[in-house]
């Protein structure tokens, strides 16, 4: 298992309710059950839900928490994107917040918590691609749409979206 980077702040908040979350960096294992319940339902196991450039050196893993169980994901790779002239270009890829805190900002702490990372890292672009159903979240935490909506097997339709860092 990854140890968590010991450099890496953990950002502390509160909830509407006064309950204790946090965002940091966290393993690659982490993400595997709300991959599975949230993005990827026609999978069998958690095992399956393991991406290949999930443990590259340039890779990291943001979790935020609520109460101690972890309610938001998202996988961060340094991947070049030919539509963009950025150098250092980041992609996010499975992000994913249960339906039990949808609503509540822990998608939008998991962003700005990695926007910091990626800053650290000297990343100059983010770019992902956006199901239809988050494109309204992308869109509120800054992210700008390039181009029509293209299928993605099994998982339904994207945009491209990207996010310049600063």
């Amino acid at each position: 298992m990854k140890e968590l980077n010991p450099n890496m702040q953990h950002t502390f908040t509160t909830d509407q309710e006064g309950k204790a979350a946090h965002v940091s960096i966290i393993p690659s294992q982490l993400t595997y059950p709300l991959r599975l319940s949230v993005l990827w339902q026609h999978k069998n196991s958690l095992e399956e839900c393991k991406l290949d450039i999930d443990d590259l050196p340039t890779t990291f893993h943001v979790g935020a928490f609520k109460n101690g169980e972890i309610v938001s994901i998202g996988t961060f790779l340094q991947q070049q994107n030919e539509k963009f002239e950025a150098t250092n270009q980041y992609r996010l890829r499975a992000m994913a917040t249960s339906s039990k805190v949808r609503g509540e900002n822990f998608g939008k702490l998991l962003i700005e918590f990695a926007i910091e990372e990626l800053k650290n890292r000297k990343a100059d672009l983010l770019w992902c691609d956006a199901r239809k159903v988050a494109l309204g979240f992308y869109e509120k935490m800054g992210f700008n749409v390039i181009g029509d909506f293209y299928e993605i097997p099994i998982i339904g339709p994207h945009k491209l979206m990207y996010k310049e860092i600063s």
